[in-house]
């Protein structure tokens, strides 16, 4: 029998392939660990890495290799798969139709059940026969549409995943975790340190023991949740342990934390390596593709519905906007992570929109874009004579210097730009 142990870095899963049946207790094993069988993969896979899960792959194969298939690919023969469902749920739906229709093809249409004729009978079984063909029809077509929509979902998540925000919130996630796992290592480190003092009396240990909450021994009759280190110091038990002893176990406990944490600190360094190169690859978030400046815009969850924010400040690795609720309300700050934008303006393309007459509703929070007029209707649109442009800018209903728009603005827009009830005129679309 031969057994093949891969990990993928894009889902973080660990597989193993058999090629033969596997005994009793190494099945055994890899289901106490967290595997599971994929029976159309033909194939045990584990939701994600761990130490002990790799060392049991390491045990039975000797060897962890890279996967072959990436995540586009496995995304795409899952598709296939449902696709399949789908195609075989159709063609049992139309069976189940075709089956009523042999059944209702000798009856009159509108003949109603004969009450003590000798067709009776027959007549209610056949009514049975097509109420359950007619169900089994409905269930196959909405089976059918469901494992169509699982194809489609299992190609846009496999998208989803590859997307340069999402890898970037992926990064920031596992730097918190590796901060978390290097936090742990140096507590065990500076345990370590002042156990292992020269001359350590029992009264220091003590001291010690009060901070560091490990077990001098595990449970036993007498004492069904162990023994704690302060305990270990305190007398309270028969024999009376040595001072060695605890600093000893002590010592021993917060190595093997030690080696826990570096098994996934150093799991995390390589997680991080290949998400930030492929971020590279991609061309980073779009905070890389165009650094955000003062004055410049952005588009967050925090900026006005289909709008933009203004930005105030740049941080290190965020932006600060204004926002107001969307009701009108006094402005307040808030800080955007930049892997949290969706769009970003440089202050230079700010003053090209403005000037260029494009800046709807501005106000500090931000403003609304008007979409520029494509080059066809730049070309078609007659150019007005001088005359008519002096007699619009005389005309008293025009007030001087109020700009006329350009042309009827979409009626999206003109909904954006209504008031909304109770908000004063004086801040405009309150954005």
């Amino acid at each position: 029998m031969e057994l093949t142990a891969t990990y993928s870095p894009e889902d973080n899963k660990l597989r193993l392939y058999s090629s033969a049946r596997l005994d009793s207790e190494t099945y055994s094993r890899l289901k106490a660990a967290g595997f599971s069988w994929a029976p159309r993969q033909q194939l045990f896979v584990a939701p994600m890495w761990t130490p002990q899960r790799a060392d049991l792959l390491m045990e039975l194969c000797g060897d962890l290799a890279d996967e072959d298939k990436s995540l586009s690919q496995r995304a795409k023969e899952r598709a296939e798969r449902f696709d399949t469902y789908s195609e075989n749920r159709a063609k049992d739906a139309e069976q189940a139709r075709k089956s009523v229709d042999a059944i209702v093809e000798h009856i009159p249409f509108g003949q109603p059940i004969l009450i003590g004729h000798h067709s009776e009978k027959r007549a209610r079984r056949d009514a049975e026969r097509i109420g359950d063909g007619m169900r089994k029809s409905i269930k196959m077509w909405d089976t059918s549409k469901y494992w169509t929509q699982r194809a489609e979902a299992a190609i846009q998540d496999a998208k989803y995943k590859e997307r340069p925000d999402v890898r970037a919130r992926r990064i920031k996630k596992l730097e918190a975790e590796q901060r978390k796992k290097q936090r742990t290592k140096t507590e065990s480190e500076r345990f370590i340190k002042a156990w292992s003092k020269p001359g350590l009396t029992m009264q220091e240990a003590a001291n010690i023991a009060n901070y560091d909450h490990r077990y001098f021994s595990g449970p036993t009759e007498a004492r069904p949740g162990g023994i704690s280190l302060w305990d270990a110091t305190q007398g309270r038990y028969e024999p009376q342990p040595k001072v060695e002893d605890i600093t000893a176990r002590a010592i021993q406990s917060h190595e093997k934390t030690v080696a826990w944490a570096d098994r996934w600190l150093e799991h995390y360094g390589n997680r991080l390596a290949y998400e930030r190169a492929m971020l590279t690859a991609d061309g980073g978030i779009v905070a890389d593709k165009n650094a955000p400046e003062i004055g410049g815009a952005c588009k967050c969850w925090a900026s006005p519905r289909g709008g933009w924010s203004t930005i105030q400040k740049v941080n290190k690795v965020s932006v600060t906007v204004l926002d107001n609720w969307g009701n009108g309300g006094d402005d307040f700050t808030r800080t955007i992570p930049f892997h949290k934008l969706t769009a970003v303006m440089s202050r230079a393309e700010v003053e090209a929109a403005r000037e260029a007459g494009l800046i709807l509703g501005e106000q500090p929070i931000g403003f609304y874009l008007r979409p520029k007029p494509s080059q066809a209707e730049a070309v078609s649109e007659p150019a007005k004579p001088v005359q008519e442009e002096s007699k619009v800018a005389q005309s008293p209903t025009i007030p001087s210097g109020i700009q006329t728009p350009r042309g009827p603005l979409p009626q999206s827009q003109q909904e954006l730009l209504k008031p909304r009830p109770g908000q004063s005129q004086k801040r405009g679309i309150g954005l």
